[in-house]
């Protein structure tokens, strides 16, 4: 039995919207001894260094164990974490010189230390500024240290920030931006590396990453039983204090029905994070589990699925997908409404840019963005204009007979197989032909697979960094970069650079909305949909509904840090 369109939408609305509300006060009770939480996440990282390129998703898993200067909260304010306060401009802990350059001061709290017990001192951001900012290794993400001049410390307690540029963001560096690095711990690794005692892999694939991680966040790693669980304790010392829930389990699951099942069971699940279920899933939680009292199931749309489409002659599958026209004529066959309707029952938001509607500058955007509306006619005559027309089959091929083909690539996800079907079909039938493949997650997340897939292939828009030139993964570089088609635009760079460049919210807005005007004017990808994501909680859990007061949709940038106040989650 499936719940009507009407009930649905009330459980949309009113179900993501009662979590922002003002609940009463209630006492709060103390977590079960040795009952730990147990969270699902869908992926598992393949480090737990939020930096490193390939830690799939490390705002979902390795934020448990780490901790970052800032912490952005329920509203998307950064609140400071390992600093005592945040740089406020226009004061001397955030100067602005007359050439552009700034200079920026986090005083840290009294008594830090890392969890093996070593203090956590400036010298640990220093230390880090230097490992990310070596060139020969190229295994971090390059912002924002591409901008900073140096990271100094004047004492224990004071860490110095100098930027060869204005950067709106400096005020508030958070997980990737400037993350510690314990010196007591890879120092001699790192100048091993530097003095060539050592390859520089070896520094990159040093255990710390991973099985001996020491971080400073909520939670210490125990046990990490690969492509099972991550275990960890409440970290005594942690900036915000100790967590109150002391032990943790993060379980992976990579099929959505295992997660359901565990939910269902009880006593399996305290806590599905984003991704772990689907759409349908939370329609049968919606009628059966929630209202059983076992616990809270929300919905919210957040970040933009935006198909790469590849644009490097070297891995293209077809070349005519370097033509515009034929990417123009792809996009006119888009049934965005048939995908809306197939997978959410029309309750979903399409887009035909990766940026979401509650931007300030959604209107000039919107204004100056080349759309393109499901139109076959038009389609058809792009296609000819590029020299093809339909064969026997009814599928496009040139004067000498060559069919031209569309390579689609998914992870398995039954959700995400119903939209590639959804969208083949369409595409089919408007005289494409579509060559489908739906490969593992283990496999299609890799870094080098994710680089060289041959056509389009199913990602996550991750912001304005995603397509920038020097985010194009390569073997030089061992394929890290955000930017999967390999698209290149210097207009598309100078205006990231121009919307770093200023304080000014209004002129960094402009600047992004030309950003995403070259992108759908170029066509390196395309915008689908904005992902409807599921949380679910049960109910002796208190703490999650404060992280999701701002359920909707994302920021463009930062937004709420997940897991965010989890060391203040309580276990009835």
């Amino acid at each position: 039995m499936h719940v009507s369109r009407i009930a649905l939408l009330i459980l949309l609305v009113f179900g993501c919207s009662s979590v922002g509300g003002q609940a009463p006060a209630s006492p709060v009770q103390p977590s079960v001894p040795n009952r730990p939480l147990v969270v699902a996440n869908r992926f598992e990282p393949h480090s737990l260094g939020p930096k490193l390129y390939g830690t799939n998703g490390p705002l979902t898993t390795t934020r448990l164990f780490n901790a970052a200067l800032s912490l952005f909260d329920v509203q998307g304010q950064a609140r400071p974490y390992l600093a005592e306060s945040l740089p406020q401009l226009n004061t001397s802990t955030w100067r602005v010189m007359p050439d552009g350059r700034m200079e920026t001061t986090y005083p840290l709290r009294s008594g830090l230390t890392w969890q093996d017990g070593s203090p956590l001192t400036a010298d640990d951001f220093t230390f880090a500024f230097r490992v990310y900012k070596d060139p020969g290794l190229g295994i971090f993400f390059s912002t924002p240290q591409d901008i900073i001049d140096s990271v100094l410390a004047p004492d224990a307690r004071t860490v110095v920030v100098q930027w060869k540029s204005l950067y709106a963001s400096a005020g508030g560096l958070t997980f990737q931006d400037l993350d510690p690095l314990p010196a007591h711990l890879l120092q001699g690794p790192f100048t091993d590396y530097l003095e060539g005692r050592s390859p520089k892999d070896a520094f990159g694939d040093n255990a710390y990453w991973t099985t001996d991680y020491i971080g400073a966040g909520p939670y210490k790693l125990d046990r990490w039983d690969p492509g099972v669980q991550m275990e960890g304790t409440a970290f005594a010392g942690h900036a915000l204090g100790a967590a109150k829930i002391t032990r943790l389990v993060v379980r992976f699951f990579v099929e959505e029905n295992a997660t359901l099942a565990a939910v269902l069971a009880g006593g399996q699940l305290d806590y599905t994070s984003r991704n772990t279920l689907r759409f349908e899933q939370f329609v049968q939680l919606k009628r059966e589990w929630e209202p059983a009292g076992k616990g809270t199931a929300i919905v919210a749309p957040s970040t933009a699925v935006f198909l790469s489409l590849q644009q490097r002659p070297e891995y293209v599958g077809d070349d005519g997908l370097l033509d515009l026209r034929i990417r123009q004529a792809v996009a006119h066959a888009i049934d965005r409404p048939a995908i809306n309707d197939g997978l959410y029952d029309s309750l979903g938001s399409p887009t035909e840019t990766p940026v979401p509607p509650t931007v300030p500058f959604y209107p000039d955007l919107d204004r100056i963005l080349t759309k393109y509306p499901l139109d076959l006619s038009r389609s058809s005559q792009l296609m000819a204009d590029a020299g093809f027309t339909r064969d026997g089959e009814g599928f496009y091929a040139n004067q000498q007979g060559r069919r031209f083909h569309l390579d689609f690539a998914v992870f398995s996800s039954s959700e995400l197989e119903r939209m590639q079907a959804i969208l083949s079909d369409s595409w089919r039938r408007a005289g494409f032909d579509v060559r489908t493949v739906s490969m593992a997650s283990q496999l299609f997340t890799q870094l080098e697979t994710r680089a060289t897939l041959p056509g389009l292939s199913y990602g996550l828009f991750t912001g304005e960094t995603s397509l920038l030139s020097s985010e194009i993964g390569s073997p030089a570089n061992k394929w890290a970069g955000s930017n999967r088609s390999g698209w290149s635009n210097p207009e598309h760079d100078r205006l990231w650079q121009a919307a770093n460049a200023t304080l000014d919210p209004n002129e960094r807005g402009r600047d992004v909305a030309q950003m995403m005007s070259l992108v759908s004017r170029d066509l390196p990808g395309y915008p689908l949909y904005f992902l409807l994501t599921i949380n679910t909680w049960v109910a002796s859990l208190q703490g999650p509904d404060d992280e999701h007061q701002n359920a909707g949709f994302g920021q463009v940038s930062k937004a709420t840090t997940t897991y965010w106040n989890i060391y203040d989650w309580t276990l009835k």
